[in-house]
């Protein structure tokens, strides 16, 4: 059902003149003055000025309290009317956005197109962006052996609560970068594991790979698989899942990790900045 509908086609138009507002807004602002006021004269003075104003609502034939009504349920038309013109225009650009993307799909893709040593770059520990924000989880005389557990976990929550997890829905393949990622806080589940493998690799981490797998329902997921403290780990920060959720025993974690209630059905290929393998 739409805004429109909800509020009720035809519905009363307000008929408040100018005079009512203005002494309306008036009323409002003395009771706010009243409300923080501590000398007894003034608050006598005000209170008196409200009332008269009242009165004079009254000898006007109308009252107060039906008229503060109308001017709420008057503004709250307006918010409403504001917010259908702007999901109105929204909703227009979304589908032109959609339409070039569509258009255009197979320049993008090609555009977008990675060799293996171009993927494995993605994963890049010296990114400004990315060495910006590690400098938020690395404490001063930071020893990873001692300190990158806290380090990775904070960094995990940052992603997993700052950036927006978004499926297009477009036959489109694109990569974000990192600073992409944070000036607009959104990214696909791709997006997300590259930028928290750079993440846990700038804090000194080599074994954090993102791993691509499909799914039982057939769909392919990203996300981020490493170890610590003898225990394996896949980090989804495109879920908002706990820190250890999944993690534990690797055969343990593989068969509990799921995505809207689909598990992993294989590996399609996982790399970092070192290497890349493809299952077959």
């Amino acid at each position: 059902m739409g805004i429109s509908s909800s509020i009720g086609i035809g519905a009363k138009k307000l008929t408040q003149t100018s005079v009512e507002q203005a002494v309306l807004r008036n009323i409002q602002a003395l009771e706010l003055e009243l409300e923080t006021e501590k000398d007894p004269k003034r608050m006598e003075e005000i209170t008196d000025q409200i009332n008269d104003l009242k009165a004079s609502i009254a000898l006007a034939g109308a009252n107060y309290s039906f008229l503060l009504g109308e001017q709420k349920e008057f503004q709250k038309e307006k918010q409403i009317e504001r917010l259908e013109e702007e999901i109105g225009e929204s909703s227009a650009k979304f589908r032109l956005y959609e339409l070039l993307l569509y258009k255009y799909a197979d320049i993008i893709n090609e555009f977008e197109k990675k060799t293996v040593g171009e993927i494995k770059a993605m994963v890049n520990a010296d990114d400004l962006t990315v060495q910006s924000i590690v400098q938020d989880f690395r404490k001063e005389n930071y020893v990873f052996e001692k300190d990158y557990f806290e380090s990775a976990k904070k960094a995990f929550e940052f992603i997993s609560n700052e950036i927006t997890f978004v499926k297009a829905d477009l036959d489109v393949n694109f990569w974000l970068s990192p600073k992409e990622i944070m000036n607009k806080k959104v990214g696909d589940d791709e997006d997300l594991a590259v930028f928290l493998c750079s993440v846990l690799s700038a804090l000194g981490d080599k074994k954090a790979e993102v791993v691509i797998a499909e799914l039982e329902n057939l769909t392919t997921r990203a996300f981020v698989v490493t170890e610590m403290r003898s225990k394996f780990f896949i980090l989804d920060a495109a879920q908002k899942k706990p820190f250890e959720e999944f993690s534990g025993a690797k055969t343990e974690v593989l068969a509990k990790y799921s995505f809207s209630g689909a598990k992993i059905k294989r590996f399609l290929y996982k790399f970092n900045f070192e290497k890349y393998e493809q299952f077959v």
